[in-house]
């Protein structure tokens, strides 16, 4: 995120917003139409996790944290009415789709967010999309 910026930035300043001094500074890459949004987000003194977390670096918000944070993200955006189904792609770890499976779609089950049972007996019939069902 560096290069979008103009700034140097520290793994150990990932949760702080970049120094009120600096931001002033912050020029978006003219070779990287997402620096703009980027630069924006910095100015209006977002932690670098935050900027990162809604979409900046790849165009679509990637989750880091816990099984219960990446929940309450996908239910609080479902819950606005941001969207009404996810497309989820795990990160490249051999378990990752594991994890999720088996940490995540608990607790949205807990919640009555995604389904304990199909309703029918192939995927094919969802078009391949597994919905997440309204409270």
């Amino acid at each position: 995120m560096e290069m979008m910026i103009g700034l140097p930035l520290f793994m150990k300043d990932i949760d702080k917003p970049v120094l009120k001094e600096l931001r002033a500074q912050a020029t978006p890459n003219p070779n990287d139409p997402r620096s703009v949004r980027a630069v924006k987000l910095v100015k209006e003194g977002w932690t670098i996790r935050d900027i990162i977390d809604h979409g900046v670096i790849n165009y679509h918000p990637v989750v880091a944290g816990t099984p219960e944070q990446v929940a309450d993200l996908m239910e609080e955006w479902f819950i606005a009415g941001a969207c009404d189904g996810f497309s989820v792609v795990p990160d490249s770890t051999a378990d990752s789709v594991d994890d999720f499976v088996e940490y995540v779609i608990p607790i949205l089950q807990k919640r009555k967010l995604f389904h304990e049972e199909y309703e029918e007996n192939t995927l094919r019939t969802y078009g391949g999309i597994i919905p997440i069902r309204s409270c």
